[in-house]
């Protein structure tokens, strides 16, 4: 993992930083899972991470569209209560393509298990491909769904 800062912005070389960026988020909930979304489509030969991405913080909202294929995907119930924000650049370099990822607190309820518990919250993570910055678009209240559905929700 090679997370540092550029110009007070925090810069990841791949996925695996963008995790550890989630799990070091302060002022939220602990994440304790983190998830690197890819393209659901099966007419990818390798899994698809690149991404335009559309989200509004306020309503808690996001959706993205695969850059290999053109598929959109929702997450949760974005859908539902689209409000039709502009699309995610990056402030460091105005890019607008992004590897995303949702970072997760689902505690175990056996304080001895690294298994996930109930869902309460997620953050969505993006990295910048052009320069490497990393930045939120979006959090999400969950009420105590099952990890798995979740993750499949993404």
């Amino acid at each position: 993992m090679t997370l540092h800062s550029v110009a007070g912005h925090r810069i990841g070389e791949d996925t695996e930083d963008l995790k550890g960026w989630l799990r070091d988020l302060e002022g939220c909930p602990t994440v304790t899972h983190t998830h690197v979304l890819v393209c659901a489509n099966d007419v990818h030969d390798e899994p698809a991470t690149w991404f335009y991405v559309e989200a509004d913080p306020a309503q808690g909202v996001v959706r993205r569209r695969c850059l290999a294929c053109g598929l959109v995907a929702a997450t949760l119930d974005s859908e539902e209560r689209w409000s039709h924000p502009h699309m995610w650049s990056c402030n460091s370099c105005g890019q607008s393509i992004a590897e995303v990822a949702a970072g997760i607190h689902a505690p175990s309820e056996d304080p001895d298990s690294d298994a996930a518990g109930p869902v309460s919250w997620l953050a969505i993570g993006v990295r910048c491909v052009g320069c490497g910055t990393l930045a939120g678009v979006t959090d999400f209240v969950v009420r105590g769904e099952v990890y798995h559905e979740v993750i499949t929700a993404l």
